[in-house]
């Protein structure tokens, strides 16, 4: 081995570096702008999770909601005979409906 072989050693190593790097940064390029797999698809999803979660928290609070209006209407014969007349438009025997216009009394 010469002087010649000994002093191009080092520097074909100072090169070596430069195939792994160009890989890693491809890599990198091809996951950020890889619509299926990459990064956007990643942002895609944690937008998908927040809505999703927003919209559990509204169904749970609907559903909360439900039920305290179930357990009314399984304990107070009033609130059934409410409900009974302004959704069903019901009327005891003997009773006269007298519809106003106007609307402001139908607000409620």
């Amino acid at each position: 081995m010469g002087e010649s072989e000994a002093g191009g050693l080092p520097q074909r190593r100072g090169w070596l570096w430069i195939g792994p790097l160009a890989a890693l940064a491809g890599a990198a390029f091809a996951l950020s702008y890889d619509s299926d797999n990459g990064l956007r698809a990643v942002f895609r999803i944690r937008d998908e999770l927040g809505r999703a979660e927003a919209r559990i928290a509204r169904l749970s609070d609907e559903r909360s909601e439900l039920v305290v209006r179930a357990d009314r209407l399984r304990a107070d014969p009033f609130e059934i005979e409410r409900v009974a007349r302004e959704s069903l438009g019901m009327v005891r025997p003997g009773e006269i409906v007298v519809r106003l216009r106007g609307g402001a009394a139908e607000g409620n």
